[in-house]
């Protein structure tokens, strides 16, 4: 049988290179080969186009078998502390690649083995990062704490910078925009943008999407075709399918619909090339969002569901809520109100539970519109409020007027 090599293989095998000398690359090598399963099938409902978007390979290989070998057969040939910063890049492929759990017990290996201080820092800062990927917002700022203070003392402002932005996107999901921009802006700060291209290329990016929350799309672009030109540059396909996706997001929200297709399409093929399983996800519920505005109802739904499908396989609870309250909206163009007040309020459980404002008010809209289309005036009435209560602290004035004329009022704004 012949041996194929998905995405995470090849990257192991490019970063084992860089650390084993070649012979002892080759010897690993031979026991990592292991073959990967045939692609899913999809709806054959569809036309050819969505077809071929939708269809990708959901197998993950035996993963923990792969680093387990790795880590013993590294942690030989290496000293202490290269075996360290080893484990910490080992670990941040497997963040890259959303498994979580991996890089969980890699950067609490490293925290446990490592003197330096230096090394345990980035370490605490990648486990933060995987608290903040699974909502656990609480433990993550602890541990950026901590990561903080060991950069501070080694003088590190690339560490200090790479905590703000982390900081930043926190406050972001939680819905605190005042307190998001400022960290991502403190971040920016701390680095030279020429120097270190790609975390400026994240930072532009992060700030795109806020200034898009706040309703200043073209700020949004701006700040986001920068971050697409950086990654571009530096070959960086996976973030580049990112800005696309938020490119396509921000000209949704701008009613731009053609601009958005074109956008979600190009982070659509990029994911699929790459194996980007997390941006790909996110990309087919956007495009669902998209076609419910253009009234391709059946298309919205095939996206939809298939972006549910990737959600649960990555174990990523808010993105499986933005996916419900998505499949609430296609219920109540199709006047399935019931199966729609029951995705939607699904929805909302998950984004209360996770403490994630945004996407709270997000959802009381969408009920508020529910409840209007079945006639209860005052559910309707008291879920626009909620919402435009929040939207109206983040100052995102757009989103106050529209609610304002949905209730009946015009807007001081």
């Amino acid at each position: 049988m012949r041996i194929t090599y998905n995405k995470f293989e090849r990257e192991l095998n490019g970063f084992l290179k860089a650390y084993l000398e070649d012979e002892s690359f080759d010897h690993l090598k031979e026991r990592l080969n292991l073959p990967e399963l045939d692609s899913d099938s999809t709806s054959n409902k569809i036309n050819e186009f969505y077809r071929e978007q939708l269809k990708i390979n959901n197998h993950h290989s035996k993963d923990r078998i792969r680093i387990d070998r790795i880590i013993t057969f590294s942690q030989k040939r290496l000293k202490p502390e290269k075996f360290c910063k080893f484990m910490n890049e080992l670990a941040n492929i497997c963040l890259s690649e959303g498994k979580l759990d991996l890089a969980s017990e890699l950067f609490r290996k490293v925290i446990k083995l490592t003197n330096d201080e230096q090394i345990k820092a980035y370490s605490l800062l990648g486990l933060a990062d995987v608290f903040s990927r699974r909502a656990k917002w609480s433990k993550s700022q602890e541990t950026i704490l901590s990561a903080k203070s060991l950069f501070k003392s080694v003088a590190d402002n690339r560490g200090l910078a790479k905590c703000e932005n982390i900081l930043g996107t926190i406050y972001g999901e939680l819905g605190n925009i005042f307190k998001a921009k400022k960290h991502l802006l403190t971040s920016l700060s701390l680095i030279n943008s020429d120097e270190d291209k790609e975390l400026a290329a994240n930072l532009y990016t992060n700030l795109g999407i806020i200034y898009n929350i706040q309703g200043n799309a073209s700020d949004s672009i701006n700040h986001l075709n920068k971050a697409l030109t950086i990654y571009r540059k530096v070959g960086n396909h996976k973030n580049a399918a990112g800005v696309n996706l938020n490119i396509g997001m921000v000209n949704l929200d701008a009613n731009n619909f053609d601009a958005a297709i074109d956008a979600l399409d190009s982070a659509i093929e990029t994911s699929k090339l790459g194996h980007f399983t997390s941006t790909l996800c996110l990309s087919y519920l956007v495009k669902a969002q998209v076609l419910i505005k253009l009234d391709d109802l059946y298309y919205a739904a095939e996206f939809a569901d298939k972006a549910l499908e990737i959600g649960h396989n990555l174990d990523d609870r808010l993105t499986v809520a933005d996916i419900y309250k998505v499949k609430g909206v296609i219920e109540r163009h199709l006047e399935n109100y019931n199966t729609s007040e029951t995705y939607l309020l699904n929805s909302l459980r998950i984004n209360q539970s996770m403490n994630n404002e945004m996407n709270i008010a997000e959802t009381l809209f969408e009920l508020g519109l529910l409840y209007g289309k079945m006639n209860k005036p005052d559910s309707q009435n008291s879920y626009l409020r909620k919402s435009q209560d929040y939207y109206r602290n983040i100052e995102a004035f757009s989103k106050v007027k529209s609610i304002d004329a949905l209730l009946g009022f015009s807007s001081a704004f």
